[in-house]
């Protein structure tokens, strides 16, 4: 579907369009929780948000997450902090036609930065899936503005992945994977919308 720029601001930028005859928009907010903050929050504040789709790269934190892997988790935390519960979208139909492992369920955690593999084997207990750096900023202010929200992601690194973007042009290793992985997310994300069409412009 075609899409049109109509704000670019402060470092993130929202697109418009139409998906199936029905109006979407598109944020691209940037990567981390203050970014993330300043663009959910003037989306809420300046457009008709009827439900929140947020989806993305995460690190696995579960033995066996593969790089491409979906996670569609039903609440998100702060690593060593609140949670926040959200209705993910019903994906099973979705997940049995992906190319590839789909893990329901679980909590996304919120970390200020990259983490390694010491750090995610010691936040892989209980119920935590998959690691970001956005998901529990995003959908506390969803919540907040008593809109529904899911959260779709894509493996990018796995739990045993050592990730060095410090590097000038980048950890060559971790931007394929990374790629990879964006495109799997948005194929899943087409055929998630399409088999839940009615939830998700309800």
């Amino acid at each position: 579907f075609k899409m049109e720029n109509i704000v670019s601001k402060d470092g993130f930028s929202i697109l418009a369009g139409f998906w199936r005859e029905r109006p979407v928009l598109v944020l691209v907010s940037g990567v981390g929780s203050a970014r993330a903050a300043l663009a959910h929050q003037f989306v809420h504040s300046n457009f008709n948000v009827k439900r929140v789709v947020i989806f993305g790269l995460a690190g696995a934190l579960r033995k066996g997450m593969k790089v491409g892997d979906i996670v569609i988790p039903e609440a998100a935390g702060l690593v060593g902090g609140e949670q926040a519960d959200f209705k993910p979208l019903e994906m099973v139909p979705t997940a049995h036609d992906y190319d590839g492992d789909v893990f329901c369920g679980g909590v996304v955690l919120q970390s200020d930065k990259p983490l390694g593999p010491r750090e995610k084997m010691a936040l892989a207990v209980g119920n935590a899936v998959c690691v970001d750096m956005e998901s529990h900023t995003a959908s506390s202010i969803a919540r907040l503005h008593g809109v529904p929200c899911s959260v779709i992601r894509a493996i990018s690194d796995e739990i045993d992945t050592v990730v060095d973007l410090a590097k000038p042009k980048g950890d060559a290793r971790f931007m394929a994977a990374a790629k990879v992985a964006a495109e799997r997310n948005s194929i899943f994300i087409e055929k998630a919308m399409t088999a839940n069409i009615g939830a998700v412009f309800s």
